[in-house]
């Protein structure tokens, strides 16, 4: 009986020594996790960091091209009229922006009018905008009227 006992005895504390074993291998392997996760982490928070960093920079130079762009096209439309290209008298001109650059009253200089023309004026490789592109085709479609207004 004191043979089956100390078999049993040395049987227990191999199953312990087991227990023991598997418990420290999980919570190294546990610790380990944690701290890949850790890195993951302070990885990804380093990179989200870094792209958003990037992302604000190349949106700010963007964003200054863009308004160098505008202000580029906002001088030329001002300037227009005195630069090579602009087929009419500066004098006929009237800048008025939006929808359109000018209205050009060829002939108003020297008295007598002889036709209208409206005048956008585009730099770089801009386009027509649709409300730009709206005012051309009702000038080809002639739907062009004169108005005289009295108020009283």
């Amino acid at each position: 009986m004191n043979v089956l006992l100390y078999f049993i005895g040395i049987i227990s504390l191999i199953e312990l020594g087991i227990i023991i074993y598997l418990y420290i291998s999980n919570w190294r392997k546990r610790i380990r996790i944690e701290v890949i996760e850790d890195n993951i982490e302070r990885i990804a928070s380093e990179r989200a960091k870094a792209l958003s960093t990037e992302t604000i920079e190349k949106a700010r130079k963007e964003a200054i091209e863009k308004s160098k762009s505008v202000l580029t096209g906002k001088v030329f439309e001002q300037m227009a009229p005195y630069l090579p290209g602009f087929n009419h008298d500066p004098r006929d001109a009237r800048f008025i922006g939006s929808p359109i650059d000018y209205v050009v009253f060829d002939g108003l200089n020297t008295g007598e009018v002889k036709s209208i023309h409206f005048v956008e004026i585009k730099s770089g490789k801009s386009k027509l905008s649709s409300r730009e592109e709206s005012v051309k085709k009702a000038v080809e479609r002639k739907e062009v009227y004169f108005e005289t207004i009295n108020l009283s």
